[in-house]
């Protein structure tokens, strides 16, 4: 089981471009080239994010868990993480969610 401390993932988030909005959770939005735009968010009160939020989360980062985790340990850049977002949301829509 792996476990990432808020402060870590909001850290990076930052880092990696993504807004913060507050409401009762800690919003965080990227747009890439006006196109597309990610949503993610954490808890206020959380200290650590489990397994399946930090998947849920990577599926919003359009990433996978292992990329969202070098994310967060920043062995993955803004970047490269800017790229991935290019080639895989080319529609402009994020793969790795459902749509309706």
């Amino acid at each position: 089981m792996t476990a990432l401390s808020v402060a870590d993932v909001t850290k990076a988030l930052m880092a990696k471009g993504m807004e913060p909005a507050n409401s009762h959770h800690v919003m965080f939005t990227k747009s890439i080239d006006g196109v597309v735009t990610l949503i993610t968010r954490v808890s206020h009160g959380g200290k650590e994010i489990g397994d399946r939020l930090i998947s849920d989360m990577a599926a919003q980062c359009a990433l996978r868990r292992g990329e969202f985790v070098r994310l967060v340990e920043c062995s993955l850049s803004e970047s490269d993480w800017d790229d991935l977002l290019r080639e895989r949301c080319t529609d402009g829509r994020n793969p790795f969610l459902p749509y309706r």
